[in-house]
């Protein structure tokens, strides 16, 4: 466990916010060694970074107080002091994507065909951000018998529950840093070129990724230990991944994917 990853003397340096902050950096460096094919001026393409970066962080931080909004009202946690922590994924998701669309309408830009390396771009980031959830101990799995689970705890800033230190746990954040980064690879190499090549309509890339990432944390929510809004034996993630994966399968049926096909 490594919650902290630099102290000197008052000033800390916590994982989580190390390795979210650079997941963000290597999304934007990818983002921006494609700036030629997306057609935006520089002024353009950082107005989109910081419109869908905001947006991100607003919609994560909205959504994490709804979903916990008793331990707030209770004085559990307070807004001010706890607000590093915190920060639900879809919430992150649906903030950027209102925020492409403020761009799309602000820049008068293709939303689908940028839409298309941004969606490339955001599993990038999120594998990188996922280690710092298990350096501190954060979306944290069920206990396992498989000779790869991982024992957390041990560390006061630790976020996994003490009843679980000590334990063989799923390491469902390496399962979704790895399964983000397979999506990656194969946004990278196998659709943006067909993309650029006119084979396939604007906007598959960006449908692929809520296809298939919406799939992964469907699946890995059933090694989470995360309880919270379980209705009808599925979390509040993994509805919300249905509710996702259903509007992007109906954008796919309406618009085609290869040329031609809608």
């Amino acid at each position: 466990m490594f919650p902290v990853l630099l102290e000197l003397g008052p000033l800390r340096l916590p994982a989580y916010g190390f390795f979210v902050a650079l997941g963000y950096l290597a999304a934007i460096l990818w983002l921006r060694s494609r700036q030629a094919d997306m057609k935006l001026a520089d002024d353009q393409f950082w107005f989109a970074v910081y419109a869908v970066f905001f947006g991100a962080i607003a919609g994560g931080k909205l959504m994490f107080l709804a979903v916990e909004h008793r331990r707030f009202l209770s004085g559990e946690m307070s807004l001010l002091a706890d607000f590093r922590y915190g920060f639900v994924f879809f919430g992150g998701f649906i903030g950027s994507c209102l925020a492409g669309l403020y761009c799309r309408r602000r820049l008068r830009v293709d939303f689908l065909a940028n839409a298309d390396y941004f969606g490339a771009a955001l599993p990038m980031g999120h594998a990188v951000g996922r280690l710092g959830c298990l350096a501190s101990g954060c979306c944290y799995g069920r206990p396992t018998s498989l000779p790869w689970g991982l024992s957390l705890g041990g560390h006061p800033l630790c976020t996994t529950p003490p009843e679980l230190w000590g334990r063989l746990l799923h390491p469902v954040q390496l399962y979704e840093a790895a399964g983000n980064a397979v999506i990656a690879a194969f946004l990278v190499k196998a659709v943006l070129p067909r993309l650029r090549e006119r084979r396939l309509v604007p906007g598959t890339a960006f449908l692929g990724y809520v296809v298939l990432y919406a799939g992964l944390r469907f699946a890995v929510e059933f090694f989470r230990a995360d309880d919270r809004g379980f209705w009808r034996g599925l979390s509040l993630a993994q509805w919300t991944a249905l509710a996702c994966l259903g509007a992007a399968a109906g954008a796919f049926w309406k618009n085609g994917i290869r040329r031609g096909s809608a």
